[in-house]
């Protein structure tokens, strides 16, 4: 009896901890609990440590005609309250039914769409202030007053059309403005402290800014209608009306995207254009200034009607490879860059496939990596006499069809001969001059060049056999690399030094001679070349890169005679039963 009385016991116990909690394992940080309504909360523990937090995933189980939700303030779990401090993304979306939300004091933060598509939410109730708001918290439901926690202003309906927020106000949470389609005026009262670039995101109808006389962190000066950062001179919110006033360092991240602005002038006092800054607008031209160094990710994305940019940025930085600055501008027809423009930045037009016109001025003296890359309608280019570099696939993939070379250097080439004569007087082949060409079997080189740059012939993969002239005193890392049919190269008698990399995975070649003149070897410089049976070293090298002939089928070393100790020094040991002394 005793016993049927203890299972009796043992069985309520479970019961009542099913209730109350759904137990997996005990570190396993997600679990269920009932809540006071009977409902199944999920959550998971953010933290066991005190003071221990928990995040609400939202509700197991089904939610028809649910039509009051109270988030509890703490659940006791593994004899533990945990504090509910975080409402998790997208956690109570799209319950039609649902009217009214209590959340408690402890909820610091609600994660993006937490309600979004609640359509008959009206009521919110919050105890405490909420830090953060995500994107699309509230969209889709019937909230028709704005949302406020204390000094914090968290949410304001997409369906109102203007809006003085209240004073006292310090923060507008990052996405408390976003979306609002409908959105024509803001005003910004003094005490507001805390504005973010996503606040007024997507606010295409917003046409007037304000802020209002004593704020001290923010000023809308000149009555530009824009928000800006008093401390830093930032733009931090602009719209279409807005204009930038004199003294402005800096266009923020998406601080006129999607405002549907058509023109705008930039002071010659911005140095910096931030990421998306300008994304997708209706820009037809653009001038920017010489005091511009740098310019973010997706800049001008997207303005369609873009169609001529006007570059006097003198020395600007690289720009974002992987987002371009100019992509998707499908007007984009034309650059003109200025008179004290040195330098054209790495990946500045690249994927522009409609530009068909770039006018370099005289004072250009570099062209940045792939700058042109994938400019497929650019079919001629002039290469002024200033231009001293230029910067690996710099033109690659572009439209042009005819050698591109100035009186010093020849940059790109572009045609299916299999044999080419380069001109009389150039002294540089560029980085990547004959990148992946795939017909040439034979090069001259005149007398006249001097230097052969980085990755010159990078998988010229036709490529048989090369002359190098005696005049040529430098040659790049990688210049070779990838020639997979060349079977003989002759290297000239001025060389010092012999970079990494330089003939990787050239396979057809069976033997190399190093000039006289060599008196060090980078590493890597034979490597895959799985067909080498020789090299023969000069009396000139004082070093070389441990790793120099690694990688090969390496059968002899040939070295001059006396030398056999000089070479050990340097080689490996596993390559000292290769040397012969000839």
């Amino acid at each position: 009896m005793k016993r049927l009385a203890f299972f009796i016991i043992l069985i309520l116990c479970c019961t009542m901890a099913k209730a109350q909690g759904e137990i997996h394992n005990p570190n396993d940080p997600n679990f269920v609990m009932k809540n006071k309504a009977g409902l199944y909360l999920q959550y998971t523990i953010t933290s066991k440590e005190s003071p221990s937090t928990v995040t609400i995933n939202g509700i197991k189980g089904n939610t028809d005609n649910l039509k009051k939700l109270e988030i509890p303030e703490t659940v006791h779990y593994l004899n533990t309250d945990f504090a509910v401090t975080v409402i998790n993304k997208a956690a109570f979306s799209n319950i039609s039914t649902l009217t009214s939300v209590t959340i408690p004091k402890t909820v610091k933060e609600i994660k993006a769409e937490a309600f979004n598509g609640c359509t008959a939410l009206k009521t919110i109730k919050i105890g405490g202030i909420i830090e953060y708001c995500g994107k699309g918290s509230f969209c889709g439901t019937a909230i028709s007053k704005p949302i406020y926690t204390g000094k914090n202003l968290v949410y304001y309906p997409a369906n109102l059309a203007e809006y003085k927020i209240n004073e006292g106000t310090e923060k507008v949470l990052e996405y408390a403005f976003s979306d609002c389609k409908e959105m024509s005026a803001i005003i910004i009262p003094a005490s507001v402290k805390n504005i973010y670039a996503k606040t007024f995101a997507n606010c295409d109808k917003l046409e007037n800014i304000v802020v209002a006389d004593g704020n001290q962190t923010f000023d809308s000066r000149d009555n530009c209608n824009a928000i800006i950062l008093t401390s830093e001179n930032k733009v931090v919110k602009g719209c279409k009306n807005s204009t930038i006033p004199n003294g402005i360092k800096t266009i923020g991240r998406i601080s006129f995207a999607n405002t549907s602005i058509s023109k705008i002038d930039i002071p010659n006092t911005v140095t910096t254009i931030e990421d998306s800054a300008f994304y997708n607008n209706e820009l037809t031209n653009i001038t920017i200034p010489e005091s511009v160094s740098k310019i973010g990710a997706s800049a001008f994305i997207k303005n369609k009607k873009l169609a001529v940019v006007n570059f006097n940025a003198s020395n600007c930085e690289p720009m974002d490879e992987k987002y371009p600055v100019f992509e998707q501008c499908m007007s984009l027809t034309s650059v003109n860059f200025g008179d004290n423009v040195k330098v054209i930045p790495a990946y500045s037009f690249k994927d522009c496939t409609e530009l068909r016109y770039a006018t370099l001025s005289n004072s250009v003296e570099k062209i940045g990596m792939e700058a042109f890359k994938d400019c497929s309608s650019l079919s001629f280019i002039e290469i002024p006499m200033s231009v001293k570099k230029v910067e690996s696939k710099a033109f690659y993939k572009s439209g042009i069809y005819e050698p591109v070379y100035n009186e010093n250097m020849f940059i790109y080439y572009a045609g299916n001969d299999t044999e080419y004569k380069i001109p009389d007087g150039i002294k540089v082949i560029s980085e990547t001059a004959f990148y992946e060409n795939e017909t040439l079997k034979s090069i001259t080189i005149p007398n006249s060049v001097i230097r052969i740059d980085d990755y010159a012939f990078n998988e010229a993969k036709a490529l048989e056999n090369i002359t190098i002239p005696n005049s040529v005193k430098e040659i790049g890392p990688n210049a070779f690399r990838y020639c997979v049919k060349l079977k003989s190269i002759t290297l000239p008698n001025a060389i010092t030094t012999i970079e990494n990399e330089t003939f990787l995975g050239c396979v057809e070649l069976k033997s190399i001679t190093l000039p006289n003149s060599v008196e060090y070897i980078g590493n890597n410089i034979l490597y895959w070349c799985d067909n080498l049976e020789s090299v023969t070293l000069p009396k000139s090298i004082k070093s070389m890169d441990k790793y120099a002939l690694n990688g090969n089928q390496l059968k002899y070393i040939y070295i001059p005679k006396g030398t056999m100790s000089q070479f050990k020094s340097m080689l490996n040991p596993e390559y000292h039963s290769k040397l012969r002394e000839k």
